[in-house]
């Protein structure tokens, strides 16, 4: 839908509460690769096999483990990262938000396709991948025009975030853009 002005309005307004879905995505790599490639993306690369949908939870944290912590008797950082790794691979869906945090703010897309692994990038810790359709012209929300409940989600130490039931306080941020 576009204004008087020829501007391309966002509302995410179809959604109720139940059937909205939105994730914060601290992203590894840059934004430029980002947009260039519409993808959004995180690290933790080596942590390969992830996207076999007989793994379970414990599965990915016992992965993570091995190629990232194999040293550390508890289990407890390798238990979050999976639970980001499950969020990203298997919560996350086609049709749903992303918001990716920068220092201004954060940029909005849509999910577009199923998570992939690109082997190719493994080196710059950016295999774990999904095609996203960036809205808002892949211009960043301002924080100044984000409600406080976004914003400090936003500012989690977790690297994917289920921010779904802020749908009102993001269609808000996204409305006044």
């Amino acid at each position: 839908m576009r204004d008087s002005f020829g501007v391309l309005k966002i509302s995410l307004g179809e959604y109720t509460g139940k059937d909205f879905r939105a994730f914060i995505v601290k992203i590894s790599g840059t934004e430029e690769k980002m947009f260039a490639e519409d993808i959004v993306m995180i690290g933790w690369s080596k942590a390969d096999g992830l996207l076999d949908e007989s793994l379970t939870k414990d599965d990915f944290r016992e992965i993570v483990h091995k190629e990232y912590f194999p040293k550390e008797e508890n289990k407890r950082r390798a238990g979050q990262v999976a639970g980001d790794l499950w969020r990203f691979i298997r919560e996350m869906d086609v049709e749903h938000y992303v918001l990716v945090p920068t220092k201004k703010g954060f940029y909005i897309g849509k999910v577009a396709g199923p998570a992939t692994y690109n082997e190719m990038r493994i080196f710059n810790d950016t295999a774990y991948q999904r095609k996203v359709q960036w809205l808002h012209n892949k211009e960043p929300i301002t924080l100044e025009k984000t409600p406080e409940d976004v914003q400090k989600r936003l500012k989690s130490v977790q690297a994917v975030i289920d921010a779904s039931d802020l749908y009102q306080e993001i269609e808000f941020a996204i409305r006044i853009s």
